[in-house]
């Protein structure tokens, strides 16, 4: 009975690690999940996990999401390649129920502490490639050069962890508390704005930064102040980042460019993206062409317009649209508010910290393939599943703990 107990506790065990590895190369992150399902399936209890994800505000919004893939697959258009693989990426979500299935716990904390000190290693990781300290291994390929969407991950795991350590340091009760978070705060932010390579992760940093800003705004002189004092450190921050001021300043040549029917930069390529995939999209506004037809579709517009050729939108909302129309954007709306709604409901730090995760994936949705592309779906169920954990639904439609008590 000791081992058996013993036994169930192992998912928590590896869940509460899996934060830390986020920050690592995608196989490492892979290898962390098939430990945590094989545990999962060692651990047993089976009925009473699925009495959980049941039990769970997110369990219908994903059933839905699954069930519009699986009407999709069987009426609309299937292409000859890439169908399969292109149905999976749709379920990354049941992950999720997967992971909130281990309740709520000890490892909830813990899991917390090892995705801020994995960003703390991360920033340190950065700072070493500045100083040319940082050893040229693979291990730390993402960290010496741009790799593609695992150089974006990385900074938006560390936006989401400044996000998460602001809150954190708003509550801090005494000095020494509210200085190390003060400290591993703006020891992250640098990276973040200075040596990451992504506009994505600097977006979401400065949404997570107002929505704890205004959380915490109180309507007196001192609170003013304070806001007014954030906002031009963060103005002359922003000012001095000479890698910022450039990207910035690429993204209005391209949209202008664009504008006058000129062909816009590599960096901004997007918008010629988006703009085929909204004629795709038009083409069937109500039911979408079909689970994995975006690529075969958007290829043959790319080769009359002798454009480039791309995998994927960059943009989840018109590739849900572009497959599976209004029906399947719809689903994935309703998981995404779902989400803002449980944070809401749920308040405290938890509510936060999913209140900041909903809104980067939906920022992170606008500008890439946050969930077609698991590189960076897996980071953000296992994620999510830290606030998401314990959350129970009723008949009643209020969000209770699992002790039945408004949190």
């Amino acid at each position: 009975m000791s081992f058996a107990a013993r036994r169930g506790e192992w998912p928590q065990k590896i869940l509460a690690v899996l934060p830390f590895l986020l920050f690592f190369p995608v196989g490492i992150i892979y290898l962390g999940v098939v430990a945590f399902l094989l545990a999962l399936i060692l651990a047993g209890d089976y009925l009473g996990r699925w009495q959980t994800m049941r039990a769970n505000p997110m369990f219908w919004p994903v059933v839905t999401l699954l069930l519009a893939t699986i009407l999709a697959a069987v009426f609309l258009a299937r292409p000859e390649r890439g169908f399969w693989n292109g149905f999976a990426h749709y379920q990354i979500y049941l992950f999720l129920l997967l992971f909130v299935s281990v309740g709520k716990g000890d490892w909830q904390g813990k899991a917390i502490k090892a995705f801020i000190a994995g960003a703390i290693c991360a920033a340190t990781l950065f700072y070493l490639n500045v100083l040319q300290l940082l050893p040229v291994i693979d291990l730390f390929k993402a960290y010496l050069s741009y790799y593609g969407n695992k150089s974006i991950l990385l900074g938006i795991l560390l936006a989401l962890a400044a996000g998460w350590l602001l809150h954190d340091m708003m509550l801090a009760t005494d000095r020494k508390t509210f200085s190390w978070r003060l400290g591993a705060f703006i020891y992250i932010t640098l990276p973040i704005l200075f040596l990451t390579r992504t506009r994505t992760a600097i977006v979401i940093f400065v949404v997570s930064c107002l929505v704890v800003g205004l959380r915490y705004l109180k309507l007196n002189w001192r609170s003013a102040i304070g806001l007014l004092g954030l906002l031009a450190i963060g103005a002359v921050v922003l000012g001095s980042s000479s890698n910022i001021a450039a990207r910035m300043a690429s993204v209005l040549d391209d949209v202008a460019a664009y504008s006058k029917g000129q062909k816009p930069s590599d960096q901004g390529v997007r918008l010629e993206i988006y703009a085929l995939t909204a004629e795709i999209i038009a083409e069937k506004p109500l039911t979408g062409h079909g689970i994995a037809t975006w690529e075969p579709r958007y290829a043959e517009l790319a080769k009359a317009r002798s454009v480039n050729v791309y995998a994927t939108p960059h943009n989840d909302y018109l590739l849900y649209a572009a497959e599976m129309g209004v029906i399947g954007l719809a689903a994935l709306l309703w998981i995404w508010l779902a989400q803002l709604a449980v944070a809401w409901r749920m308040g405290g730090g938890d509510g936060m910290r999913l209140l900041i995760l909903g809104l980067g994936i939906m920022v992170g949705g606008m500008f890439n393939a946050i969930l077609r592309d698991a590189v960076f779906g897996m980071p953000f169920m296992i994620l999510l599943a830290i606030p998401l954990a314990g959350a129970r639904r009723k008949k009643t439609n209020r969000w209770l703990t699992e002790t039945g008590k408004m949190p």
